[in-house]
């Protein structure tokens, strides 16, 4: 998660924000966003769509530290195997579908409102 929290900052000061500013923009704490952009949690499927959208980015180019087109290798968007991407990016995902898993199982056990 060090290039997604890294991608985070970069792009959000390119942007012009403050971490208050996007953390109230995604509903969340100052604290929450904080973790997130050091690298301390792992952000939810939902949080990265909707940075994606915040910060005018594509997932991919949140989550990587390469471009997208060097992340699939020259294969179209919405092509790309497992066997693409770097050992890297594979952990990336995983704790991103882990994070996300969790989530779901605590929502349906009603752990989480």
């Amino acid at each position: 998660m060090e290039a997604f929290a890294k991608n985070l900052r970069e792009k959000r000061e390119r942007k012009g924000f403050s971490a208050a500013h996007l953390a109230s923009l995604l509903l969340i704490s100052e604290e929450q966003y904080n973790d997130l952009e050091n690298g301390h949690t792992s952000p939810s499927v939902g949080t990265l769509k909707q940075l994606s959208v915040i910060l005018n980015s594509t997932v991919p180019e949140l989550l990587t530290d390469r471009a997208v087109l060097e992340l699939v290798h020259g294969q179209q968007a919405g092509h790309f195997t497992a066997e693409s991407l770097s050992e890297l990016d594979k952990d990336t995902y995983i704790k991103i579908l882990e994070n996300q898993l969790r989530t779901l199982l605590a929502e349906k056990k009603g752990t989480l409102s």
